[in-house]
């Protein structure tokens, strides 16, 4: 083999090299600038809230509901005189006793139940939230003064969540406040990968935007004003979120990112279920790409950096059926390079192993220390788990959008709830705060 052609071969893995790198240091750059994070927030109260809803969509959630009710009404409790909540439980139509465990909290105060049956039910989380704000839109209140909250059923937030959330909405002008998200059940590979997902890379991405104008929903732990939800609603698709950030941008509507407020939830425990979630992400981010690149484009409402990040994040969907054919044809390069040079493929290869180990590390752990992260993430063996694992990780859901897009192709848009263990108890998942 002449060595023009080796030369050749190397392109892909360069390419790789390079693209790890460029991000890595693009996601260090946005670590640092988190300490601007609190200018979008201001000294003196803009205006005032009297009342907060949290809906709870339900859908056989037996083994965490009856937790989640008892820890959320004690919250209300202690800060009804800051704001009052009430918690909003929408069961839609559960086969696993979840209307059995609910009927036990029948006449709990601050804690209403809506129970929705087939064939009018299971039509996916925003059906079943809109069934909730139905409920709220029937009593009367100031939309001005009204927050209305989404937290999952198998979340533990405690008090001092609901409070940041309440005084980030009465020092800004905000519509939308988005808190972090915080895995607690990182004790397994899986686990730890979705932990770093989303308290680092998602955390940054969230920043940065905030910066260009708005954060985006992340469902679990989102809160907006009843002005906003009952303009804006939920929609069919897959990513209701991102749906619901789109539209309200389009509308004039802006979120903030509260990077230090974390709501607790579980990670995905097996494989098969990670598969599934994603790939209802994955081909909710492709139908919102059909529906809305155009709307987004053509916006004044929404800033050019704003754009070009919601569209990259949309088309992420779509760029990331490149991956498996890339790594592919980079791992035969590997092995055609190692059968003609062996000693100087295989320090090539430790070198890139290596170059981007050392990337990752250096940029999750200077994050995890800029950011004060829980001690997890700040930990070093941890860090470096990911930094290699992510290779693996990656690999892991190379079907998902190969998956996602035939689903999309064919027209198959049902919605398909990601179940979790809930095997831990209520100690376990968090206490009241």
């Amino acid at each position: 083999m002449s060595q023009l052609h080796v030369n050749y071969l190397f392109i892909p893995l360069l390419i790789s090299l390079f693209a790890v790198s460029g991000y890595g240091i693009w996601e260090l750059f946005l670590a640092l600038r988190h300490k601007r994070s609190k200018e979008h927030y201001v000294k003196e109260v803009l205006r005032s809230f009297d009342k907060m809803f949290v809906l709870v969509p339900t859908l056989n959630e037996k083994e965490t509901i009856g937790a989640m009710i008892e820890n959320l009404v004690e919250i209300s409790n202690k800060l009804k005189n800051e704001i009052p909540i009430t918690l909003v439980v929408i069961n839609d139509a559960s086969t696993d006793g979840t209307a059995e465990v609910l009927a036990n909290y029948q006449g709990y105060p601050n804690l209403k139940v809506i129970t929705r049956e087939l064939p009018d039910a299971q039509e996916g989380k925003g059906a079943a939230l809109n069934a909730g704000l139905d409920w709220i839109e029937t009593l009367g209140l100031d939309e001005n003064k009204t927050i209305v909250g989404v937290i999952d059923s198998d979340s533990t937030p405690d008090s001092l969540l609901f409070s940041n959330v309440y005084q980030a909405f009465i020092h800004s002008n905000y519509d939308l406040i988005q808190t972090g998200v915080q895995i607690l059940n990182a004790n397994s590979f899986l686990t730890l990968m979705q932990k770093f997902e989303f308290e680092i890379i998602n955390l940054l991405s969230q920043i940065i935007r905030n910066d260009w104008g708005s954060a985006l929903a992340s469902g679990n732990g989102q809160f907006m004003t009843l002005k906003m939800t009952s303009e804006i609603r939920w929609r069919g698709t897959l990513l209701d979120d991102l749906d619901f950030s789109i539209n309200g941008l389009l509308k004039g509507y802006y979120g903030g990112f509260l990077s230090q407020t974390l709501v607790p939830q579980e990670g995905v425990l097996s494989y098969h279920k990670l598969i599934k979630q994603r790939v209802r992400w994955c081909q909710g981010g492709m139908q919102c790409f059909f529906r809305y690149t155009k709307s987004v484009f053509k916006s004044k409402m929404i800033s050019p950096q704003l754009k070009s990040d919601i569209v990259a994040f949309m088309i992420s969907a779509f760029f990331s059926m490149l991956i498996f054919p890339s790594s592919l044809v980079s791992i035969i390069v590997m092995i055609i390079l190692f059968f003609h040079y062996p000693l100087s493929t295989f320090f090539i290869f430790c070198g890139i192993l290596l170059i981007n180990g050392l990337i990752a590390f250096t940029v999750y752990y200077s994050t995890a220390y800029v950011l004060k992260v829980d001690k997890t993430l700040d930990n070093k063996l941890s860090i470096l788990k990911f930094a290699y694992g992510n290779l693996l990780y990656t690999w892991l859901l190379s079907p998902v959008a190969y998956i996602a897009f035939f689903r999309l192709v064919i027209g198959k848009n049902n919605w398909e709830k990601t179940s979790h263990d809930g095997s831990q108890s209520s100690k376990e998942l968090g206490e009241v705060k």
